[in-house]
């Protein structure tokens, strides 16, 4: 555990539960690395506690689930107060702030596009007399960096199917799904379907309706198994957020989406696909670039880094076919390299709960 002089023994994290999983799972990842490595006590107000129990599971002894609802009374702020994606903090808090005198922080989405390390870190005077900073998260050493606690590798090295209710399959690539509504989940089944290689593809038993409508089937139950031509289909149920960490390093390729899932992905070193959350005007598909740009430079003009391209393109927009698969397998030794090394590298920077700790040292040092 790491000790500080300026950081309080409370922080308030304040998160709207907008998609039911990435939002809750950042937040809670962030409480537990504050909790666990700066002794910090955490509030984490929540307005689906619910849905937020279902990632505590076991709970820790320093974060505490306030439940953020429309009559909540705030009687006192936190020195340090954390909000996660513009949730926008409630008036009557904000006026316990000013009271408290708190350093007010937005922790930001994820993005690997360029402006983020202009924005990133700076201040925005509110018209009631507060300062709100904007903490962006991203690749480089100029941003916030990603969500890693000190425990993953540990985690990672002892990682076992059992834990996770599997076995191994050393004759098969185990791949999980984890999507949005509109990926072309159709054309996956049909490129694995007729995989050179034998594929089985473990899904949530959220993806499980989708799964169920694309096979033709009524229903799909956790701990199913279906096997189509050379895929076999697992249904799983909801995992914890450490053994989804689990199933991330011991599958073969992830496919991922949003925001948490995506950074576990990376971090479990294994070749992967991400899907943005869908946007008007194609906004989302600027993102993807903009990441491809960061994930992809360590091959780039190499067989992989045109099947990974295409690939990730081609998921986002919805025009998969089973080429992409093909050309995928066909690059596996690189992209799995590749996956590896770009793991290594992204390693090398503070993550983001590190550099977040050393800010908002700086700010209370400073604070008149």
């Amino acid at each position: 555990m790491h000790l500080s002089a300026f950081m309080p023994s409370r922080v308030d994290i304040f998160c709207k539960i907008v998609d039911n999983f990435g939002d809750i799972g950042v937040s809670w990842r962030l409480a537990q690395q504050l909790a666990s490595e700066y002794g910090v006590t955490i509030q984490l107000w929540v307005d689906d506690v619910a849905l937020a129990k279902q990632f505590a599971v076991v709970g820790h002894p320093r974060i505490t689930l306030q439940h953020w609802h429309a009559t909540a009374a705030f009687t006192q702020a936190a020195d340090v107060v954390i909000e996660t994606f513009g949730c926008e903090l409630p008036a009557a808090y904000q006026q316990a702030m000013l009271r408290q005198r708190s350093i007010w922080l937005n922790v930001d989405y994820l993005s690997a596009e360029p402006w983020v390390e202009s924005f990133h870190a700076q201040p925005s005077p509110q018209a009631n007399g507060l300062v709100r900073y904007f903490f962006y998260p991203g690749f480089t050493p100029a941003t916030g960096g990603l969500l890693r606690e000190a425990s993953l590798p540990a985690l990672q090295a002892d990682a076992q199917w059992q834990a996770v209710g599997l076995t191994a399959a050393p004759d098969l690539l185990t791949l999980s799904l984890f999507c949005y509504a509109h990926a072309p989940l159709a054309a996956l089944v049909e490129s694995l379907q007729h995989s050179l290689n034998p594929v089985r593809l473990l899904v949530p038993e959220t993806i499980a309706p989708m799964l169920a409508d694309t096979l033709g089937v009524s229903k799909l139950q956790v701990g199913e198994r279906i096997a189509r031509q050379n895929c076999t289909y697992y249904i799983l149920p909801f995992l914890s957020q450490p053994d989804y960490d689990r199933l991330l390093t011991l599958c073969d390729f992830n496919f991922v989406r949003g925001e948490d899932s995506w950074i576990r992905a990376l971090w479990a070193g294994k070749p992967m696909i991400w899907q943005p959350y869908q946007q008007s005007e194609d906004t989302h598909l600027r993102k993807l670039e903009a990441f491809m740009d960061h994930y992809l430079p360590l091959s780039t003009g190499t067989t992989a880094e045109h099947s990974l391209r295409n690939a990730m393109l081609a998921w986002a927009q919805g025009t998969w076919q089973t080429e992409h698969w093909q050309a995928l397998l066909q690059a596996w030794p690189q992209i799995s390299h590749h996956a590896t090394a770009f793991k290594t590298r992204q390693s090398q920077q503070a993550d983001l709960v590190t550099n977040l700790v050393i800010f908002i040292e700086k700010c209370l040092a400073h604070r008149v």
